[in-house]
Order: C-alpha cells, then structure tokens, then sequence
C-alpha cells in the first residue's frame, strides 16, 4: 500500500515541461519572465491571498467565457461592477479536449462572421500575452474554469496570463467530461499540473487549486463526492499546492447540504493533518444547483436566491453563481451579472451569524462520515507503489463509482434515488465499499421507495428534474 506523502512529487519535471513548452500554442512561454511578471501582480489578484482574507459572507464568482477577447473584457468589467469577488475565464470545448486546430478555424470564424462558433475563451488561441491585456485595471483573481483531462499547456498558458486560481483535477476533470481519455494518465497529467502550480507559487503569492465537486452533478451520493474532493486535495498537496479549495453541489436537500459541508471539511482538514500536510490551507466552494434548471425566469431566480442563502448557511468560502438562463442556453454578460446582482444582494441583506444545527443534520453527517471513512479507507490499504495508482485501482475495483459518468474506467454500478425529503439515497452500492449498518440507514431512508427495481427510470428521471419538474 502507498499512502499520500510529501515525498511523492514527480520527478524530472524540467524534461516534462520542456516537451510541453515547445508545443507552437505555448508562443514562446519564458517561465522566469513569468515569474517576474506574477511577482509584479497586485496582491488582490492571488485568490489564496483573497480566501485568507475573507470577511463574513461567501465570495462570489460567476462562469462565463466568450471566443472574442473585447465580448470577455465586457463579461468580466460586467461581473466586476455587479459585485463578483472573482471573475472567471470559461475555457470552449475544443480546447478543453486539446482540438487547438478546431478552436483556432472556429475562433477565425467567429472574428469574420462577428458570430459566435464557440462556446467559450480559446485561451490557447489567444495566448497569454493578450490575456494579460484582458484583464488590466482588473484587481480581482481570475479563475479558470474549464473540465481538461489533459490541462498541462492550458495551465502553464492561464499562470503565464495572470490566472492564480486553477479549477480541475485529474479525476473530477476526466470521469464527467470525457469516455475514453485514460483515467491513470489523466491523473499523472493533472501531478504535473499541481507541480507547477506550486513550483510559480511563493509564499506571499501562491497559486490557488480548487477541485470540481459536482461532478456528473447527477444523483452523485454525498460520500462520493466527499471521498473524490480528499482524494484531489490529497494528491495536490503530494506536488507540493499549500492552497486548495474543495467544493461540492447543491444536493436538492438542505440536511444534505448542512451535513455534506461539515463532513468535507473535518475529513479534508483531518486527512490532509494525518499524513503530513498540516501547512495545506484548505478552503469550501459551494456549486449552486448544477442539475436541470427551470426554464421560467421567475423560477430559475428563486432557485438561485434560495441556493445563496444555503451557501451562508453551510459557510461556504466561495459560491459559484448559476444565471436564470441556464435552461435556454450559453448565458449573456447581462444575465451573468444580473445573477451575480442578485447573489450579492442576498449575502448584503440577509446576514446569517450561525449555522443550523438538528437532530437530522447530525444523523446524516454521521451516516456520510461512517461511509466516507470506510470507503477511503479500503482505498488506502490497495497496494500500489504511489497513491494515485491506488486511486486508479480503486476505479478499477469499483471502489470509486459516479452515478452516470460516461468513462470506460467508471464502473456505473452505484445508483441512487431520493427519499421523500429531496435527500440523495443509496439504492444499490454497487462494488462501493458500504458497510450493512450504513446501507440498512440508506434503505431505511428510502423507505417503500427503496422496493421499487433498481432499473426504475421514471422514478430516476424524476429525481434528476427535482428542480424543475411541476413547480
């Protein structure tokens, strides 16, 4: 068996970064100017240095990214002067999958048609000289959102941008997105990328690393996501990331949030102590709802006004915005900014001093715990010579299971439905090591619903629709 340790970073990193910097997209990446350029930064541009200063309520951060640089400078002063505390840069879908060619013929498209034919900033495409143009006057942290199983040049392009806040992981950012992108190689490439995040960091002016909890954001069990969210944090921190933030989703039940945030951050906070990390800042971002949303306005706003104060309830560092769009389509800088409006104005009216506490909110912490516990724990005793081959073992045993992930090294066995208080259940554990006590507490959760076949879809897809279904 391995277990994380501090002597695990890759080695020879220059011979890796040098393959990767000769790619032609890399435009001449000098890694000492680089330095120089983030040591020259404003400090309010490192969002670690943000989360260490952070006041009372959760910050804000929006998603947004459009192919033309003067349609993202206009996103991002929009985002800024509605109150967001970071401004995001949304990576398109071809340079997410490293289709570069596809990206450069669309965004030359785009420019000639002044139509867009991406659904996002092809920052490789753009390079980070002009980046850093695209956010001048900017002293906010810029943060790169995107879902790259491979994002080693798109990384070192975003830090050598300016960009101090690097979303993804060699998991959350492979098993949702993609089907056949190797699961263990997706991992060593996200190594390199954590390496690199903490080899630009210094201690005044660290790079931040924040995972993506919400996943599939389809039904995925609390234990699930906690485990996955340890896991990247505790592989970050082997290659050396002093700052990471771990997130999760809006769950659909307000028990289920209370209790998924106070488990994430005792067993983040307690592994991360238990294995030598104990200098590791580890913060919480909250995902507002990723599932289906309304397609009335009216309704997607009251979702996104009833999901902020549950992301002051659960004390989340960060809340990721959602817009009343989300239905119809890629949103505007309008709606985008009028989401953040709206955030804001219900972190700055309605102030929240404590946290709700109950009988149910602590039943399901402990059930979350007990199965977070059992499960890393079989993943620490696989043998393997590092810990990401335990991990990629454990995707293999089944260990490690995301309900309706699309990935061939996903086992798709584990299936959940909701119980009559919106709480996501376990029907069917799959190869997921689930003690008896922790399952007869799912089935008894689920109660007659649990009696239905485990292939019972109409009760599956009413679950998946919670939000919008028949409000």
């Amino acid at each position: 068996m391995a277990f994380p340790s501090s002597q695990a970073k890759i080695e020879s990193v220059e011979a890796h970064r040098g393959l990767v910097l000769s790619h032609p997209l890399a435009q001449a990446i000098d890694v000492e100017e680089v330095r120089s350029f983030l040591s020259d930064m404003p400090h309010a541009r490192f969002a670690s240095l943000a989360f260490q200063n952070r006041l009372s309520s959760p910050y804000i951060q929006p998603r947004g990214g459009f192919p033309r640089i003067d349609d993202q400078r206009r996103l991002t002063e929009m985002l800024s002067e509605a109150g967001a505390d970071f401004i995001p840069l949304t990576i398109d879908s071809y340079t997410r999958h490293n289709q570069y060619e596809t990206a450069a013929e669309l965004l030359e498209r785009t420019e000639d048609e002044e139509k867009d034919y991406l659904n996002g900033y092809p920052l490789l495409c753009h390079g980070h000289l002009l980046t850093r143009d695209l956010y001048r006057g900017i002293d906010k942290p810029i943060s790169l959102r995107h879902g790259t199983p491979d994002a080693r040049l798109l990384v070192e392009t975003a830090i050598a941008s300016g960009i101090t806040d690097i979303e993804g992981g060699g998991i959350c950012y492979c098993i949702p997105y993609s089907e056949n992108f190797p699961l263990d190689r997706a991992l060593l490439y996200w190594q390199y990328v954590d390496r690199i995040c903490a080899w630009y960091s210094t201690p005044d002016r660290p790079i931040h690393r924040e995972s993506f909890g919400p996943l599939t954001a389809t039904m995925v069990p609390p234990c699930m996501v906690i485990v996955i969210q340890v896991v990247e944090a505790l592989l970050a921190a082997e290659q050396g990331v002093e700052n990471f933030t771990v997130s999760y989703g809006q769950t659909g039940s307000l028990v289920q949030d209370l209790a998924t945030a106070r488990v994430l951050r005792q067993v983040a906070r307690g592994m991360l102590d238990k294995f030598g990390f104990e200098d590791v800042n580890a913060y919480l971002a909250y995902h507002q709802w990723m599932g289906q949303f309304p397609s009335e306005r009216p309704l997607a706003e009251a979702l996104i006004t009833a999901s902020a104060l549950v992301a002051q309830q659960v004390g989340a560092d960060k809340i990721v915005v959602k817009t009343a769009d989300e239905a119809l389509g890629i949103p505007t800088a309008e709606v985008n900014a009028m989401a953040t409006r709206v955030v804001r104005y219900v972190f700055d009216v309605f102030k929240i001093e404590d946290t709700l506490d109950s009988h149910s909110i602590d039943d399901e912490a402990d059930l979350i715990r007990l199965e977070v516990e059992g499960i890393l724990d079989r993943i620490l005793d696989l043998p393997g010579a590092t810990f990401w081959q335990s991990v990629f073992r454990a995707f293999q045993l089944g260990f490690i299971d995301v309900p309706f992930s699309p990935h061939c090294d996903n086992a798709n066995r584990l299936t959940t439905l909701r119980d009559n208080n919106g709480s996501i259940r376990i029907l069917d554990p799959g190869d997921v090591p689930i003690c008896e006590e922790a399952m007869a507490r799912e089935k008894s959760g689920l109660g007659s619903r649990s009696s239905r076949p485990s292939r019972d879809y109409e009760a599956m897809l009413a679950d998946i629709s919670l939000m919008a279904r028949g409000l």
